[in-house]
């Protein structure tokens, strides 16, 4: 009688582990999340981080841009929508405010970082260039045509990211606090809505300078 032994798929591997590394680094952080708990989680061998990713902060890093891939395509087709500078900012700030609810990893991993103290990743220090410098540009444009506040422009762009990360980042406390989910299509719905015409307002020409 013919036995086989079926070898380990490694891309199934790796993606379990990256998988699992997502998860645990969202809820715990980098520090609290051990390889040990990840490739447990995973259905993985302790030796598969080392084996696939090379170390833990390699594997951090590919969580971190694994993460931001998708939102950097999404982002990057709002910017180019047909419009005013306004309108493709306004598309931007939409698209961040629903993929962020879409994926509620990414504000944790977003959090945990920011609470860590740890230098930004390679990953996250190229999506922040890449996004800083599309919106600093579409301010720029903005500003050409009258339609947007003079300004520093990235200045002016920094200030449109903070609103659509905000809910997000406090999802938890505004469910148990106030009973608000973005899991509720129509709470989310206003709450972009909110946000977006906050965000209108701050750059358009016509508002009153403080």
């Amino acid at each position: 009688m013919n036995f086989s032994v079926t070898a380990p798929d490694p891309p199934r591997t790796a993606a379990s582990i990256l998988d699992a590394a997502q998860e645990l680094f969202a809820e715990r952080g980098y520090d609290g999340a051990s390889i040990r708990a990840i490739t447990r989680h995973a259905g993985a061998n302790l030796g598969a981080v080392t084996y696939h990713f090379g170390s833990k902060e390699a594997l951090y890093h590919a969580v971190i841009a694994s993460k931001l891939a998708p939102l950097r395509e999404l982002v990057d087709a709002a910017a180019d929508r047909p419009g005013s500078p306004l309108d493709r900012i306004t598309a931007v700030v939409e698209t961040l405010f629903d993929h962020y609810a879409d994926d509620p990893r990414l504000p944790r991993l977003i959090l945990q970082q920011i609470a860590s103290g740890r230098p930004a990743p390679p990953p996250a220090r190229a999506w922040i260039r890449h996004l800083a410098g599309l919106l600093s540009e579409l301010v720029r444009a903005g500003q050409e045509k009258g339609a947007i506040r003079h300004g520093n422009p990235l200045f002016l762009a920094l200030g449109v990211l903070p609103p659509a990360l905000f809910v997000h980042l406090m999802r938890g406390p505004l469910e148990e606090g106030l009973g608000l989910s973005v899991a509720d299509s129509a709470t989310r719905a206003s709450m972009r809505q909110h946000v977006v015409d906050g965000v209108r307002a701050a750059l358009a020409a016509d508002r009153e300078a403080p």
